[in-house]
């Protein structure tokens, strides 16, 4: 439990980072991240994807679309996951994802946009 509740809290802080360093933008929480979206021209499918259950569809229809590296695809990946990270854990187990494979997504989101070395440092491996 201290070690789920660590690795959320490395998750969010790293993508609020980003948020600041990319965007210069204050977005601490999934809800932030998705008005901030919404009002670059972004939509909630994922977001619906995701409360239906369907994490691991959704994470795949995140990477189909991520054919160019932009600004908006990047801030897509991140919304992505700290709306993930916001979930309990019984739901993220329930539909068979984990705290773990959401540092694992943002790690990949990272190394996708060229920024694996900063996510090394926020999300180390724990194992």
């Amino acid at each position: 439990m201290i070690e789920q509740d660590y690795l959320l809290r490395q998750i969010k802080e790293f993508i609020a980072f980003m948020m600041k360093l990319l965007f210069d933008a204050e977005l601490h929480s999934a809800d932030a991240l998705t008005e901030y979206q919404q009002h670059s021209g972004g939509d909630d499918t994922l977001f619906r994807m995701i409360d239906s259950g369907q994490i691991l569809e959704a994470e795949q229809l995140l990477y189909d679309s991520m054919q160019t590296k932009t600004a908006d695809n990047l801030l897509k990946g991140y919304s992505f996951y700290q709306y993930l990270a916001q979930q309990e854990d019984e739901f993220l187990e329930a539909h068979h994802y984990s705290r773990g494979l959401i540092r694992d997504g943002v790690r990949r989101l990272a190394a996708l946009f060229d920024a694996a070395h900063l996510a090394d440092i926020f999300l180390p491996e724990l194992d």
